[in-house]
């Protein structure tokens, strides 16, 4: 800090300052680092240099989720923003895409059923939140209806959820939601089954994401989550089978984002006396601590299914748009008839 910011700041002149970033890109900085292996048949203490990066993409879920990944090179992908250079790490590229809402649908599909107060009401009597207690539900309703797996109880569901538009990797705000497979059901098993329904469709968009992004250049491999939605164990795992890829969830779950303020604030503290700091990368190894890695466990038949599922989501995706085209074209077609 110069003298003269330094006697309008009340602090010693030298002083280090940090450049911060905002919340996301420190989730990614505070997650990435962690010296974890992607295949079961690694080995934590494999080399962890910068290159890992390129293969590990942030995804910081709360009420929406954003989607981080950086590369040697620019990568430009539709539906996603950037590239942008030496936003984190000089000399490389910073991409971003994302989901409008996630945690906030989620909420949303609960509240607005029917059974949900009643079924709060019991989750909280339980000491659980109503995601435990609602998962722990499907398990038992999977076990009643004999269901080869928990999935299986919504086979016929197929939920499309861009309520808030579609932020990635569509760019679409006029995409809206869609339900097919609704019935008039307004008990607690509904509620749990469309729950489900709300988390297939986060861990298929994300398949969507990811799969745009590595088409376009993008070398993705695992999924470093955080934030509130990688405590639920049931979306973590959804979210690893749909995208074929393990899911790193960190040690410290609720505080990936200002751990990775953190290392800014060590970077800063690492300036010699001629300025220069230690690298990013090197600090992130260091105090990255690896949490859990998340695979799929799923049975060939539940990857079948979800993969057909996804199919059905991809369809729901483009179906809307053409749906909306037709009608607003018919509806102009008619203006220019009248005149």
């Amino acid at each position: 800090m110069s003298e003269r910011a330094a006697k309008d700041f009340g602090l010693p002149a030298g002083i280090p300052v940090g450049s911060g970033v905002i919340d996301a890109y420190a989730g990614w900085i505070g997650t990435v680092g962690a010296r974890v292996g992607l295949d079961p048949k690694d080995e934590e203490s494999l080399p962890n240099d910068v290159s890992q990066a390129f293969t590990r993409l942030a995804a910081v879920a709360g009420t929406s989720t954003c989607h981080l990944a950086m590369s040697r090179e620019p990568v430009f992908v539709p539906g996603v923003w950037g590239p942008y250079r030496d936003v984190v790490i000089p000399g490389f590229w910073m991409a971003e895409g994302g989901q409008s809402a996630t945690g906030e649908l989620l909420k949303h599909m609960l509240e607005k059923h029917p059974s949900y107060q009643e079924t709060l009401k019991d989750a909280k009597a339980t000491g659980k939140n109503i995601y435990e207690f609602l998962n722990g539900h499907l398990r038992q309703l999977a076990s009643s209806h004999k269901a080869p797996f928990i999935g299986y109880l919504a086979r016929h569901l197929f939920f499309y959820g861009d309520l808030w538009g579609n932020r990635s990797p569509i760019a679409d705000p006029t995409m809206r939601g869609a339900i097919i497979g609704l019935s008039s059901d307004t008990s607690r098993d509904n509620l749990a089954i469309t729950y489900y329904a709300t988390m297939e469709f986060i861990a298929l968009q994300t398949k969507q994401i990811i799969q745009t992004m590595n088409e376009a250049g993008h070398g993705i491999r695992g999924i470093f989550m955080s934030g509130s939605q990688c405590q639920n164990e049931l979306l973590v795992e959804l979210i690893a089978t749909a995208c074929e890829m393990p899911v790193v969830v960190p040690r410290y779950v609720n505080a990936a984002v200002v751990h990775g303020a953190a290392m800014l604030g060590a970077k800063a503290g690492s300036a010699g006396p001629e300025g220069k700091t230690e690298p990013l990368w090197d600090i992130m190894t260091r105090m990255s601590k690896p949490g859990s890695v998340v695979y799929s466990k799923a049975s060939e038949a539940e990857k079948k299914l979800l993969q057909a599922k996804y199919e059905v989501f991809l369809d729901q995706c483009r179906t809307q748009r053409e749906y909306r085209r037709k009608i607003d074209e018919t509806l102009e077609q008619a203006e220019l008839g009248g005149n």
